[in-house]
């Protein structure tokens, strides 16, 4: 090739780099967004003077999410909850939500009565119409409405008891108040009239918690909302080519009983709010930008979670950050109109994907080509793509044994599937056996040892994982990965592909450590 045609393909190449659609892909561990994760959290722990009590619980959750537990905004912001309740007064709808939202994540078993005085001047701030708004005000107010059902989400999901009825009015009240065209305004009007000030933000809000609502009470499932149609072909045919595994996590997660909302009235209003936000989506809005983006990022990891679809970099999230990129201060902070404590609070939990932390992965909800399936399909799961036979559930006690007698085709089949071994209390020599096994033990009883030490969710076995993660094998490798990404709440961790490099190991390897130095200075890591 001359020297002018090589000019020439380089030249293509860089224009096509530029111009792809995958050139701003982030997800919420690349550099960049991690770089403004850290500038905006120096920003909160050292500038940051909030005096209100959602605003504190609000920049507490951030230092939480990204696993500083016994950071001191946590402290005082618990101390503030404690206060708000020991006078009786717990203050607007905003503080009620937040401090529930909070305590839920934080703690809900420790802080549970704090958390039932918050849900319950929250129920009786509910107006009779179903929406939440100002006192004064008769009118329901979509803004705040978010964070009533958001909360009470939230505390459902610890086992707080939350009343289906207001569920049912909450939902009742957003679908009347849609405006024609599918968009929601600020002041809510019922009856289907046409609202003022419809826009992202108050879409956003009305969306996520309509899909709140309907998880609640369980009458969206993962899919695409024609289960009819599919229970049709599924009698016609009981073995289809593709099998579809309804996800553990739809199984699992609580529900409300008694509800009264009409299912395909739901629907119909959620598919107009999609249609009005495809039409109509922007990033950037005249007032409070990082409000509307914690908004934003609930409606769409919900929607997408309840679909049954993912977008590891969906191009919301690219937009957004890119947008935030350009409009971070020098201190780190943002300012859009809530406080630039609130601000930038809302912005860092929209970039570390709080709502999808708090849901979780999607789970098992995805479709596999049927060919070769095993003769007891009641039993099949999707395990990393892979279809394999659901195992017996196996308690700590039992997994000592087994690793003990080393049998591989039982420990093989106990790895593949990852919800058989069953977590109870771990004692201290029951966790010395198994940081005995991580370092001694066959790769099999490596693997399965890091999984049980893991799932205890203590920070003190983080050495032991760290240990493990930097063994040859690559295998024990992805499980200490995923064990420090659970005890950490860092479910994204620090990269690591799936196919990784020994310089990317390493390098993931030392952002681990360092991670554990920043939540623990005090101890002393010590992994050989």
């Amino acid at each position: 090739m001359s020297p002018l045609s090589l000019q020439v393909a380089l030249a293509a190449i860089l224009l096509f780099v530029v111009t792809s659609p995958f050139a701003s892909a982030y997800t919420k561990e690349s550099p960049e967004v991690r770089a403004m994760v850290d500038k905006g959290m120096k920003y909160l722990a050292d500038e940051s003077n909030e005096y209100r009590l959602g605003g504190r619980c609000l920049i507490a959750l951030v230092f939480f999410k990204e696993g500083m537990k016994d950071h001191k905004k946590v402290g005082e912001a618990v101390k503030a909850c404690q206060e708000t309740a020991a006078k009786g007064e717990a203050g607007d709808v905003y503080s009620n939500g937040l401090a529930i939202i909070f305590l839920c994540e934080l703690d809900a078993k420790k802080h549970r009565n704090l958390i039932q005085f918050f849900v319950e001047a929250m129920a009786q701030r509910q107006k009779q119409h179903g929406g939440w708004g100002y006192e004064h005000k008769g009118t329901g107010d979509t803004s705040q409405s978010q964070y009533g059902c958001l909360g009470f989400w939230e505390a459902y999901q610890k086992g707080i008891p939350i009343n289906a009825g207001a569920i049912d009015r909450a939902a009742e009240w957003l679908m009347t108040t849609q405006d024609p065209n599918g968009g929601w305004g600020y002041q809510g009007k019922v009856g289907g009239k046409k609202q003022d000030n419809v826009g992202c933000s108050m879409v956003s809000a009305a969306m996520g918690s309509l899909l709140i609502c309907a998880d609640l009470v369980g009458i969206l499932e993962a899919g695409t909302g024609e289960e009819e149609e599919e229970e049709e072909e599924e009698e016609e045919n009981p073995l289809p080519s593709v099998v579809k595994i309804a996800s553990s996590r739809d199984q699992k997660r609580p529900r409300l009983a008694g509800s009264s909302i009409d299912r395909q009235r739901l629907l119909q209003t959620l598919r107009k709010g999609d249609a009005w936000m495809d039409e109509n989506y922007t990033v950037s809005v005249n007032r409070y930008t990082s409000y509307y983006l914690y908004a934003l990022e609930r409606y769409k990891t919900l929607q997408a979670i309840l679909e049954g679809s993912e977008d590891l970099e969906p191009a919301w999230y690219n937009k957004g950050v890119d947008y935030l990129r350009k409009s971070q201060s020098k201190d780190g902070s943002w300012t859009t109109g809530c406080g630039s404590g609130c601000d930038t609070a809302f912005t860092i939990l929209f970039l570390i994907r709080s709502m999808q932390m708090s849901f979780g992965s999607l789970g098992e909800g995805v479709a596999l080509g049927g060919r070769g399936l095993p003769s007891n399909i009641h039993q099949l799961k999707i395990r990393g793509g892979q279809l394999v036979v659901s195992q017996p559930k196996t308690e700590v006690s039992q997994l000592l044994s087994m690793l003990d007698d080393e049998k591989r085709e039982d420990l093989d089949a106990l790895i593949n599937d990852s919800e058989a071994l069953v977590m109870g209390d771990m004692d201290e020599k029951t966790a010395r056996q198994m940081k005995q096994k991580v370092r001694s033990g066959s790769p099999a009883a490596r693997i399965l040892a890091v999984r049980a030490l893991a799932r205890t969710g203590d920070f003190d076995h983080v050495p032991t994982l760290l240990h493990a993660f930097a063994h040859q094998d690559p295998r024990l490798v992805q499980e200490a990965r995923d064990g420090l990404r659970f005890i950490s709440r860092r479910f994204e961790g620090f990269g690591l592909r799936k196919k990784f490099t020994q310089a990317e190991q390493f390098e993931a390897l030392d952002k681990w450590k360092k991670w554990y130095q920043s939540v623990r200075p005090d101890v002393p890591l010590v992994i050989d």
